[in-house]
């Protein structure tokens, strides 16, 4: 798993940029999405850098208020990942329209500071699982995510097939999440990397799962 912040546009190379990235970045008009570009950009570029060449990954990048996260796997793995910095929102309405009747029952059973906490639990694991299995957003995001059981326990609902997912806050303000389906017999080992310029956040592990479905 790869960490960018906002320092990290200092060490973007437009000039690494394959072709298509390249007509895309030429494109950008906001400042904002300009910013977004270049850190994850940047921190895509420092994972090539320092992965053994010529090995070849699977890759998913995401990017929220000029920070990136990029989840990076085996090849033959499918992978998503996401990241998005919590912010005040109209929870109620927005979990109708992406979670299950359980999961909006388990947020509602919680305090607000923590019903934020969970529901960015949710979106991250969904879009990650809408990524890693090419689902469709946003019709999709209601199908994956997790079912609350009895014990108290989160049971991971995913797309077809078997699939692992964890999800972590990162400091004070963001959530992030990756959903992966592995090789036969392959296991994962989940690292951390910061972007040149960057420091890793503290980091709250929120939960791993495992589950499939047919």
């Amino acid at each position: 798993m790869g960490w960018a912040c906002q320092s990290a546009a200092d060490y973007y190379q437009p000039q690494a940029l394959s072709p298509e990235d390249a007509r895309r970045a030429s494109e950008i008009r906001s400042a904002k999405a300009r910013v977004d570009w270049r850190v994850s950009r940047a921190l895509l570029q420092h994972l090539r850098a320092a992965s053994p060449a010529p090995t070849p990954h699977a890759l998913s990048l995401s990017h929220s208020g000029g920070h990136a996260l990029c989840a990076q796997a085996p090849v033959d793995w499918a992978i998503g990942a996401d990241l998005e910095r919590m912010r005040p929102r109209d929870l109620d309405a927005l979990a109708a329209w992406v979670c299950s009747g359980a999961e909006q029952a388990w947020l509602r059973q919680a305090d607000a500071p923590l019903r934020q906490v969970r529901f960015y639990l949710l979106w991250t694991l969904k879009e990650a699982f809408i990524k890693a299995a090419g689902l469709d957003f946003p019709a999709d995001m209601a199908s994956v995510g997790l079912t609350p059981q009895p014990s108290g326990a989160l049971a991971l609902r995913p797309p077809p097939g078997r699939w692992q997912a964890a999800c972590w806050q990162l400091g004070d303000e963001w959530v992030a999440a990756a959903a992966w389906r592995a090789a036969a017999g392959e296991q994962a080992r989940i690292t951390w990397r910061a972007a040149v310029g960057c420091d890793l956040p503290t980091r709250q592990f929120l939960g791993q799962w495992e589950g499939s479905a047919g």
